[in-house]
Formats: structure tokens, sequence, C-alpha cells
């Protein structure tokens, strides 16, 4: 996978805007706006919760696909007609010289889908059309499961984020009413920093944590969706059928403008 331009862009346009609407918005001194106390409740606060509320394991992968959104996802139409293309290779192989041929000229560097990986190993043990579809769609069923605990774990974080923002809000509203006394010309610079843990959360919320989960959730989406596409051919394979009817076949699954036809090849 390549780097994300798109997610690049967006995260910098978004801090951008924001430091941009501090500068010209007038704030006497726009260092208000950094506040580590605040900064720490915020994130601090929100990764206690989340280890309060989820396994550790699943959380960690949930801060490593944090990390991934970044990583360009290389899954297309073009890939996907690619995809094809091999299916339907397999199948005039599986056709014409059988399964022993399949399995002498099929490339090893293709186990590094585990889908094609599970489904393959399936065919070449002389498993049904049926049964190989069943297991595999088992497979990426629950494989798609766990990976959206992250979507999850990531969606969660972004409504904990907000609410230690106002409890770090409420604790400097506390602290400086305890200290205010007489003494009232020191409101608005403490009213100030105490809103600015909510600032932190709302922000963190809705630029990192909510953007990434959609992020990730499209991103096992659309490998939920490549895996089905191989599977629904695969599964024909032990059939031997026509590479027409395969190629027929799977041409539905790709947008009209890129339906394989093997007769141009």
């Amino acid at each position: 996978m390549s780097f994300s331009i798109g997610t690049f862009i967006g995260t910098i346009a978004g801090i951008g805007l924001f430091v941009y609407s501090i500068a010209t918005g007038g704030a006497k001194d726009p260092l208000v706006f950094l506040h580590l106390n605040s900064f720490l409740m915020v994130i601090g606060g929100t990764i206690a919760a989340t280890f309060i509320a989820f396994k550790e394991n699943y959380i960690m992968k949930s801060f490593s696909g944090l990390m991934n959104i970044f990583k360009h996802l290389d899954i297309n139409s073009k890939t996907l007609y690619q995809d094809v293309g091999k299916i339907i290779t397999w199948g005039e192989i599986m056709k014409k010289g059988g399964l022993r041929e399949l399995q002498n000229k099929f490339e090893d560097a293709e186990y590094d889908n585990p889908i094609v990986k599970f489904s393959m190993e399936l065919v070449f043990t002389g498993s049904k059309s049926e049964n190989v579809k069943n297991l595999t769609e088992d497979l990426i069923d629950s494989q798609y499961e766990r990976n959206n605990v992250q979507v999850e774990i990531l969606d969660t974080m972004a409504t904990f984020a907000p609410a230690f923002g106002m409890i770090g809000t409420l604790v400097g509203l506390v602290i400086m009413l305890g200290n205010m006394g007489s003494d009232t010309s020191d409101v608005g610079s403490g009213m100030a920093v105490s809103l600015i843990t909510t600032l932190y959360g709302v922000l963190f919320a809705n630029l990192l944590l909510k953007p990434a989960a959609r992020k990730l959730e499209q991103k096992f989406s659309i490998i939920q969706y490549r895996d089905k596409v191989l599977l629904e051919g695969i599964a024909m394979l032990p059939q031997k059928p026509h590479p027409y009817i395969l190629q027929d076949h799977l041409n539905r699954f790709l947008d009209p403008e890129n339906h394989f036809d093997i007769a141009e090849r």
C-alpha cells in the first residue's frame, strides 16, 4: 500500500483551517490555545476509558489502524479487473489440464491473500464448490467482523474525548471559582483556559477519531467486496466451467466499462 495523499491533504487542511481561524480571529495571545494540562486530560482520559472498555489487543490494533489511514489501499476497478483475469486464466487451465495442472502452474505469490490461500487449498484438496464457497465465506465475514472492532473502538473513543473535554472544563471552573474570592479580574482568562479542554475534546473527536473510523470502515468494506469477488470465481473452479461462463459470472461484479472479455485477448 502506498501513501494516501487524500488523507494527508484532509488532515493538513483541517489543522490549517483551525490554526488560520486562531491567527485571524483577533486573539490577544494565540498561545492561550496551547495548554498541556488540557491536552493530557483529553488524551489521557480517552485512552484510560478505552482500556477499561475494551481488550488490550484490540485497542493496540485500533491504534495501528489509526496510523494505517495514511496508507493508500491498492484496490480499485483496475485491480479487480486484473483479479478477474487471473481467475479466468485459472479456469482455462482447470478446464484443459485439470486440477493437477492448475497446482503446477499456480504461483505461490498468490497466497499473500489469506482468502485466496484458504479457498485455493480447499480446491486443491478436492473440495466441492459448495464447500469452498461456504467455508471461505465464513472466513471473509469473520475477518470483516474482527477488523470492524477497530472501527467500534475508534467510534467509542470519539464519544469519550468530548466527555473528558467537558470534565476538564468543569475541573478548571471549580479551580477558578475556588481561587477567585472577591477579585473577578481574572475570570475571563480563567474561563478561556477552562474551555480549552472542551475544544481539544471536540477537535480530537471530529478531526481525527471519527474520520479515522469512517476511513477504516470503508477500507474493510472494500477488502470484503474484493474477497467476495475472488471467492465467486474460485468457488466455480471445481466444476471446471467454460471460461466464458466464468467470465460472465464475474463480470457482474465489475463496472460495465471494465467488463472482461477473453475473446479480445
